[in-house]
Protein backbone atom coordinates (compact mmCIF):
# COMPACT_ATOMS: atom_id res chain seq x y z
CA UNK A 1 0.00 0.00 0.00
CA UNK A 2 1.32 3.56 -1.01
CA UNK A 3 0.40 6.51 1.29
CA UNK A 4 -1.30 9.32 -0.69
CA UNK A 5 -2.36 12.64 0.12
CA UNK A 6 -4.87 14.75 -1.48
CA UNK A 7 -3.46 17.96 -2.23
CA UNK A 8 -4.69 21.12 -0.51
CA UNK A 9 -6.32 23.64 -3.02
CA UNK A 10 -4.68 27.26 -2.82
CA UNK A 11 -5.19 30.73 -4.55
CA UNK A 12 -3.81 29.83 -7.71
CA UNK A 13 -6.81 27.22 -7.78
CA UNK A 14 -6.62 23.25 -8.90
CA UNK A 15 -3.61 22.58 -10.24
CA UNK A 16 -3.45 18.94 -11.35
CA UNK A 17 -6.81 18.09 -12.97
CA UNK A 18 -7.58 15.07 -14.73
CA UNK A 19 -10.73 15.03 -16.98
CA UNK A 20 -12.01 11.05 -17.45
CA UNK A 21 -13.62 10.52 -21.47
CA UNK A 22 -16.11 8.02 -22.62
CA UNK A 23 -16.43 8.10 -25.83
CA UNK A 24 -15.09 11.41 -27.26
CA UNK A 25 -18.79 12.42 -27.60
CA UNK A 26 -20.58 16.47 -26.93
CA UNK A 27 -20.91 14.91 -22.64
CA UNK A 28 -17.06 14.92 -23.04
CA UNK A 29 -16.22 18.22 -24.71
CA UNK A 30 -17.78 19.69 -22.12
CA UNK A 31 -15.82 18.06 -19.94
CA UNK A 32 -12.67 18.73 -21.67
CA UNK A 33 -13.65 22.78 -21.92
CA UNK A 34 -14.28 23.16 -18.24
CA UNK A 35 -10.35 21.83 -18.04
CA UNK A 36 -9.53 24.26 -20.27
CA UNK A 37 -11.38 27.13 -18.89
CA UNK A 38 -9.82 26.98 -15.64
CA UNK A 39 -6.31 26.98 -17.81
CA UNK A 40 -7.43 29.77 -19.54
CA UNK A 41 -8.69 31.78 -16.21
CA UNK A 42 -5.50 30.65 -14.62
CA UNK A 43 -3.41 32.61 -17.45
CA UNK A 44 -5.55 35.61 -17.07
CA UNK A 45 -5.26 36.02 -13.68
CA UNK A 46 -0.94 35.25 -13.88
CA UNK A 47 -1.32 32.30 -12.00
CA UNK A 48 0.19 28.92 -12.28
CA UNK A 49 -1.69 26.84 -14.96
CA UNK A 50 -2.89 23.71 -14.05
CA UNK A 51 -1.55 20.66 -15.60
CA UNK A 52 -4.69 18.21 -17.10
CA UNK A 53 -4.16 14.75 -18.19
CA UNK A 54 -6.83 12.45 -19.90
CA UNK A 55 -7.93 9.58 -19.30
CA UNK A 56 -10.58 6.89 -21.12
CA UNK A 57 -11.31 3.23 -20.03
CA UNK A 58 -12.08 0.61 -22.21
CA UNK A 59 -14.40 -1.37 -20.33
CA UNK A 60 -14.56 -5.30 -21.30
CA UNK A 61 -17.39 -6.11 -24.19
CA UNK A 62 -18.55 -9.69 -24.19
CA UNK A 63 -20.79 -9.59 -26.70
CA UNK A 64 -18.29 -7.56 -28.99
CA UNK A 65 -15.58 -9.92 -28.20
CA UNK A 66 -17.55 -12.70 -29.30
CA UNK A 67 -18.57 -11.54 -32.68
CA UNK A 68 -14.66 -10.11 -33.04
CA UNK A 69 -13.48 -13.64 -32.04
CA UNK A 70 -15.28 -15.44 -34.64
CA UNK A 71 -12.66 -13.94 -37.14
CA UNK A 72 -9.75 -15.59 -35.11
CA UNK A 73 -8.11 -12.53 -33.06
CA UNK A 74 -6.77 -12.76 -29.64
CA UNK A 75 -8.13 -11.24 -26.53
CA UNK A 76 -5.14 -9.36 -26.64
CA UNK A 77 -5.71 -8.03 -29.84
CA UNK A 78 -9.50 -6.91 -29.11
CA UNK A 79 -8.16 -5.15 -26.26
CA UNK A 80 -5.49 -3.14 -28.79
CA UNK A 81 -8.05 -2.52 -31.06
CA UNK A 82 -10.82 -0.68 -28.77
CA UNK A 83 -7.75 1.66 -27.47
CA UNK A 84 -7.01 2.57 -30.54
CA UNK A 85 -10.67 3.37 -31.47
CA UNK A 86 -11.04 5.06 -28.20
CA UNK A 87 -7.59 7.01 -28.49
CA UNK A 88 -8.76 8.59 -31.60
CA UNK A 89 -12.22 9.59 -30.86
CA UNK A 90 -11.09 11.14 -27.53
CA UNK A 91 -8.15 12.90 -29.06
CA UNK A 92 -10.45 14.37 -31.34
CA UNK A 93 -12.95 15.73 -28.71
CA UNK A 94 -9.76 16.74 -27.26
CA UNK A 95 -8.85 19.12 -30.04
CA UNK A 96 -12.46 19.99 -30.69
CA UNK A 97 -12.20 21.71 -27.15
CA UNK A 98 -9.11 23.32 -27.68
CA UNK A 99 -6.31 21.46 -25.03
CA UNK A 100 -2.92 21.56 -26.69
CA UNK A 101 -1.80 18.34 -28.97
CA UNK A 102 0.75 17.63 -26.17
CA UNK A 103 -1.82 17.31 -23.56
CA UNK A 104 -1.07 13.33 -21.86
CA UNK A 105 -3.98 10.95 -23.18
CA UNK A 106 -3.92 8.03 -21.58
CA UNK A 107 -6.47 4.90 -22.38
CA UNK A 108 -6.47 2.03 -20.68
CA UNK A 109 -8.66 -1.49 -20.25
CA UNK A 110 -10.29 -2.27 -17.46
CA UNK A 111 -12.57 -1.49 -14.76
CA UNK A 112 -13.68 2.24 -15.07
CA UNK A 113 -13.52 3.33 -11.62
CA UNK A 114 -10.53 1.66 -10.39
CA UNK A 115 -8.52 2.97 -13.29
CA UNK A 116 -9.63 6.42 -13.00
CA UNK A 117 -9.44 6.30 -9.22
CA UNK A 118 -5.79 4.72 -9.18
CA UNK A 119 -5.00 7.23 -12.07
CA UNK A 120 -5.64 9.69 -10.29
CA UNK A 121 -4.07 9.24 -7.07
CA UNK A 122 -0.74 8.23 -9.10
CA UNK A 123 -1.30 11.93 -10.60
CA UNK A 124 -1.80 13.77 -7.34
CA UNK A 125 -4.87 14.86 -8.81
CA UNK A 126 -6.81 17.96 -6.88
CA UNK A 127 -9.60 17.40 -8.92
CA UNK A 128 -10.97 14.94 -11.77
CA UNK A 129 -13.68 15.95 -14.35
CA UNK A 130 -16.28 13.37 -16.13
CA UNK A 131 -19.38 13.47 -17.89
CA UNK A 132 -22.22 11.91 -15.91
CA UNK A 133 -22.65 8.44 -17.91
CA UNK A 134 -25.80 7.92 -19.62
CA UNK A 135 -28.00 5.37 -18.00
CA UNK A 136 -30.50 3.89 -20.56
CA UNK A 137 -33.71 3.49 -19.59
CA UNK A 138 -33.50 5.43 -16.62
CA UNK A 139 -34.04 8.85 -15.10
CA UNK A 140 -32.31 11.41 -15.46
CA UNK A 141 -31.44 11.89 -12.36
CA UNK A 142 -29.79 8.49 -11.63
CA UNK A 143 -25.99 8.51 -11.62
CA UNK A 144 -24.12 5.79 -13.38
CA UNK A 145 -22.84 2.59 -11.11
CA UNK A 146 -19.00 3.99 -12.39
CA UNK A 147 -20.38 7.99 -10.91
CA UNK A 148 -21.77 6.38 -8.10
CA UNK A 149 -18.48 4.54 -7.58
CA UNK A 150 -16.56 7.73 -7.96
CA UNK A 151 -18.06 9.51 -5.51
CA UNK A 152 -17.69 7.05 -2.83
CA UNK A 153 -14.42 6.32 -3.28
CA UNK A 154 -12.13 8.96 -5.27
CA UNK A 155 -10.31 10.65 -2.53
CA UNK A 156 -10.40 13.35 -4.47
CA UNK A 157 -13.07 16.44 -5.53
CA UNK A 158 -15.21 14.41 -8.20
CA UNK A 159 -17.12 16.90 -10.57
CA UNK A 160 -19.65 15.15 -12.40
CA UNK A 161 -20.86 17.10 -15.51
CA UNK A 162 -24.19 16.92 -16.55
CA UNK A 163 -26.86 20.03 -17.97
CA UNK A 164 -30.05 20.64 -16.60
CA UNK A 165 -32.96 19.03 -18.84
CA UNK A 166 -34.72 22.15 -20.77
CA UNK A 167 -38.27 22.91 -19.06
CA UNK A 168 -39.87 25.77 -17.75
CA UNK A 169 -39.52 24.72 -14.06
CA UNK A 170 -36.01 27.07 -13.74
CA UNK A 171 -36.23 30.82 -12.96
CA UNK A 172 -34.63 33.46 -14.91
CA UNK A 173 -31.22 32.70 -15.32
CA UNK A 174 -28.59 35.16 -13.88
CA UNK A 175 -26.70 37.68 -15.17
CA UNK A 176 -23.87 36.13 -13.67
CA UNK A 177 -23.02 32.46 -13.88
CA UNK A 178 -23.57 30.96 -10.28
CA UNK A 179 -21.99 28.69 -8.24
CA UNK A 180 -23.82 26.86 -4.93
CA UNK A 181 -21.65 25.10 -2.29
CA UNK A 182 -23.83 23.23 0.01
CA UNK A 183 -22.51 24.15 4.10
CA UNK A 184 -23.72 22.60 7.40
CA UNK A 185 -23.11 23.54 10.98
CA UNK A 186 -23.39 21.57 14.36
CA UNK A 187 -25.32 23.94 16.78
CA UNK A 188 -24.72 21.61 19.50
CA UNK A 189 -20.83 21.33 19.78
CA UNK A 190 -18.79 21.71 22.51
CA UNK A 191 -15.72 23.40 23.36
CA UNK A 192 -13.32 25.82 21.24
CA UNK A 193 -11.77 23.58 18.68
CA UNK A 194 -13.17 22.79 14.64
CA UNK A 195 -15.94 20.35 14.35
CA UNK A 196 -15.86 17.96 11.58
CA UNK A 197 -18.90 20.35 9.73
CA UNK A 198 -15.70 23.67 9.94
CA UNK A 199 -13.70 21.06 8.41
CA UNK A 200 -15.68 19.93 5.37
CA UNK A 201 -16.82 23.81 5.16
CA UNK A 202 -13.39 24.46 4.30
CA UNK A 203 -12.67 22.15 1.91
CA UNK A 204 -15.88 22.73 0.33
CA UNK A 205 -15.37 26.27 0.31
CA UNK A 206 -11.95 26.31 -1.23
CA UNK A 207 -13.58 23.85 -4.03
CA UNK A 208 -16.56 26.45 -4.65
CA UNK A 209 -13.97 29.35 -4.94
CA UNK A 210 -11.40 27.56 -7.30
CA UNK A 211 -14.38 27.35 -9.47
CA UNK A 212 -16.10 30.47 -9.30
CA UNK A 213 -12.84 32.54 -10.39
CA UNK A 214 -12.52 30.17 -13.08
CA UNK A 215 -15.89 30.77 -13.92
CA UNK A 216 -15.70 34.16 -13.48
CA UNK A 217 -19.04 33.34 -11.27
CA UNK A 218 -21.02 34.28 -8.37
CA UNK A 219 -20.99 31.94 -5.36
CA UNK A 220 -23.45 31.68 -2.90
CA UNK A 221 -23.56 29.26 0.12
CA UNK A 222 -26.77 27.75 0.50
CA UNK A 223 -27.59 25.78 4.62
CA UNK A 224 -30.41 24.32 5.27
CA UNK A 225 -31.90 24.32 9.12
CA UNK A 226 -34.82 22.72 10.98
CA UNK A 227 -35.62 23.49 14.62
CA UNK A 228 -35.13 20.14 16.48
CA UNK A 229 -38.01 18.85 17.97
CA UNK A 230 -40.53 21.48 16.88
CA UNK A 231 -43.35 18.94 15.79
CA UNK A 232 -42.64 16.39 18.69
CA UNK A 233 -42.89 19.95 20.99
CA UNK A 234 -45.98 20.71 19.48
CA UNK A 235 -47.56 17.42 20.67
CA UNK A 236 -45.71 16.17 23.25
CA UNK A 237 -45.88 19.29 25.44
CA UNK A 238 -49.35 20.97 25.74
CA UNK A 239 -48.07 23.21 27.92
CA UNK A 240 -45.76 24.86 26.11
CA UNK A 241 -47.91 28.11 24.62
CA UNK A 242 -47.82 28.54 20.53
CA UNK A 243 -45.47 32.10 21.52
CA UNK A 244 -42.38 30.02 23.50
CA UNK A 245 -42.70 27.33 20.36
CA UNK A 246 -42.38 30.51 17.89
CA UNK A 247 -39.65 32.05 19.89
CA UNK A 248 -37.64 28.19 20.00
CA UNK A 249 -38.03 28.31 16.42
CA UNK A 250 -37.04 32.06 15.64
CA UNK A 251 -33.64 31.26 18.07
CA UNK A 252 -32.82 28.42 16.14
CA UNK A 253 -33.62 30.13 12.93
CA UNK A 254 -31.00 33.44 14.35
CA UNK A 255 -28.56 30.90 15.49
CA UNK A 256 -28.13 29.41 11.86
CA UNK A 257 -28.59 32.61 9.92
CA UNK A 258 -25.18 34.31 11.97
CA UNK A 259 -23.37 30.89 11.67
CA UNK A 260 -24.04 30.96 7.90
CA UNK A 261 -23.61 35.25 7.95
CA UNK A 262 -20.08 34.60 9.87
CA UNK A 263 -18.94 31.78 6.71
CA UNK A 264 -19.79 34.22 4.33
CA UNK A 265 -17.98 37.25 5.46
CA UNK A 266 -14.68 35.05 5.94
CA UNK A 267 -15.25 33.95 2.51
CA UNK A 268 -15.62 37.38 1.01
CA UNK A 269 -12.75 38.61 3.17
CA UNK A 270 -10.18 35.75 1.76
CA UNK A 271 -11.84 35.92 -1.79
CA UNK A 272 -11.59 39.60 -2.12
CA UNK A 273 -12.44 41.10 -5.50
CA UNK A 274 -11.54 37.43 -7.42
CA UNK A 275 -14.71 36.34 -6.94
CA UNK A 276 -18.04 38.45 -8.25
CA UNK A 277 -19.95 38.13 -5.25
CA UNK A 278 -20.51 35.85 -2.40
CA UNK A 279 -24.20 35.74 -1.10
CA UNK A 280 -25.92 33.80 1.07
CA UNK A 281 -29.52 31.44 1.37
CA UNK A 282 -30.85 29.93 4.29
CA UNK A 283 -33.00 27.17 3.67
CA UNK A 284 -35.93 26.19 6.46
CA UNK A 285 -36.54 22.53 6.03
CA UNK A 286 -35.12 18.69 5.07
CA UNK A 287 -31.78 20.02 3.74
CA UNK A 288 -32.19 17.08 0.72
CA UNK A 289 -35.06 18.87 -0.45
CA UNK A 290 -34.24 22.33 0.40
CA UNK A 291 -31.47 22.27 -1.55
CA UNK A 292 -32.10 20.19 -4.25
CA UNK A 293 -35.40 22.66 -4.86
CA UNK A 294 -33.15 25.64 -4.80
CA UNK A 295 -30.12 23.73 -7.59
CA UNK A 296 -33.10 22.89 -9.55
CA UNK A 297 -34.57 26.70 -9.98
CA UNK A 298 -31.46 28.49 -10.07
CA UNK A 299 -29.65 26.20 -11.86
CA UNK A 300 -25.92 26.92 -11.21
CA UNK A 301 -22.86 25.71 -12.75
CA UNK A 302 -22.24 22.83 -10.21
CA UNK A 303 -23.51 22.53 -6.58
CA UNK A 304 -20.43 21.57 -4.74
CA UNK A 305 -21.27 19.84 -1.30
CA UNK A 306 -19.47 17.66 0.78
CA UNK A 307 -19.72 13.89 1.68
CA UNK A 308 -19.79 12.59 5.09
CA UNK A 309 -18.09 9.30 5.92
CA UNK A 310 -19.26 6.74 8.51
CA UNK A 311 -16.78 6.22 10.62
CA UNK A 312 -13.79 3.31 10.25
CA UNK A 313 -15.65 2.07 7.12
CA UNK A 314 -13.43 2.87 4.03
CA UNK A 315 -15.36 4.14 0.78
CA UNK A 316 -18.95 4.34 2.34
CA UNK A 317 -18.82 8.52 2.60
CA UNK A 318 -22.54 9.31 1.24
CA UNK A 319 -24.96 9.37 3.87
CA UNK A 320 -28.65 9.77 3.32
CA UNK A 321 -28.97 13.01 2.70
CA UNK A 322 -26.10 13.49 0.76
CA UNK A 323 -27.41 10.58 -1.38
CA UNK A 324 -30.80 12.02 -1.09
CA UNK A 325 -29.63 15.63 -2.69
CA UNK A 326 -27.87 13.33 -5.83
CA UNK A 327 -31.09 11.78 -6.46
CA UNK A 328 -32.61 14.71 -6.64
CA UNK A 329 -30.50 17.55 -8.15
CA UNK A 330 -30.98 17.78 -12.21
CA UNK A 331 -27.37 19.29 -12.94
CA UNK A 332 -23.42 19.09 -12.16
CA UNK A 333 -22.25 17.88 -9.18
CA UNK A 334 -18.89 18.26 -7.28
CA UNK A 335 -18.55 15.98 -4.33
CA UNK A 336 -15.74 16.73 -2.17
CA UNK A 337 -14.52 13.87 1.16
CA UNK A 338 -13.36 15.12 4.11
CA UNK A 339 -9.91 15.50 4.53
CA UNK A 340 -9.37 12.57 6.46
CA UNK A 341 -10.92 9.94 3.86
CA UNK A 342 -9.20 7.46 3.45
CA UNK A 343 -10.34 5.64 -0.47
CA UNK A 344 -10.47 1.86 -0.20
CA UNK A 345 -8.29 1.54 -3.11
CA UNK A 346 -4.66 2.21 -3.65
CA UNK A 347 -2.01 2.28 -5.76
CA UNK A 348 -0.90 -0.98 -4.88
Amino acid sequence: MTDYTVPQIGRDGFQRILVVCETGGSADQASLKLAVDMVDAAAAAEHQRPYVEVLSVVEPQPGEDFIRTLGGASPERLEELRREDQSASVRQAMAEAGLPASTPLTVLSGKGFVQVIRHAMAMSADLVIKPAAQVGGLHARIFGSTDLHLLRKCPCPVWIVRPFPEDDTAQVSPPLPLVVAAVDFDRDAEGEGDTPEDVLNRSIIQTATAVARAKGAALTLVHAWQAPAEGLLQRAAPGVSSGDLAQYVKGVERWHHAALDTLAGAVRDEAGASIASVSTALLQGDADEAIADYVNRHQPITLVMGTIGRMGIPGVIIGNTAEDILIAIDGSVLAVKPPSFESPLHLD
